[in-house]
């Protein structure tokens, strides 16, 4: 079982209003890793440095209905090896990257 204890949870209004200040912002030095879960399960995982963007883009993988939990971290490498280890452990339906045969290598230690 997943532990999201750690992760901040919003609806897809609620991250657009809370880091509506970042669409103007291009170079963020902090980076999110980002679940999003769609009736209990999750679709999709992913990072960026700009949450606001990413979640307008993701229309059609998060409806109004799903629920987006956040960290915020100022590593980009450690968000990018989390994000991986998200996307092989809750297999979301939306990832395909690292989530095929020949891919497996990305996750050897």
């Amino acid at each position: 079982m997943i532990q999201l204890r750690e992760f901040r949870q919003y609806s897809r209004r609620e991250v657009l209003k809370r880091y509506r200040k970042l669409r103007h912002v291009r170079d963020n030095k902090s980076y999110f890793l980002y679940l999003i879960f769609d009736s209990g399960t999750c679709v999709y995982v992913g990072e960026t440095s700009n949450i606001f963007w990413r979640v307008i883009k993701h229309k059609d993988k998060c409806a109004d209905g799903s629920m987006i939990y956040l960290q915020e971290y100022q590593d980009k490498e450690e968000v990018l090896k989390l994000e991986k280890h998200y996307i092989r452990m809750l297999k979301p339906k939306f990832n395909n990257r690292y989530c095929q045969i020949n891919q497996l290598e990305l996750f050897q230690p």
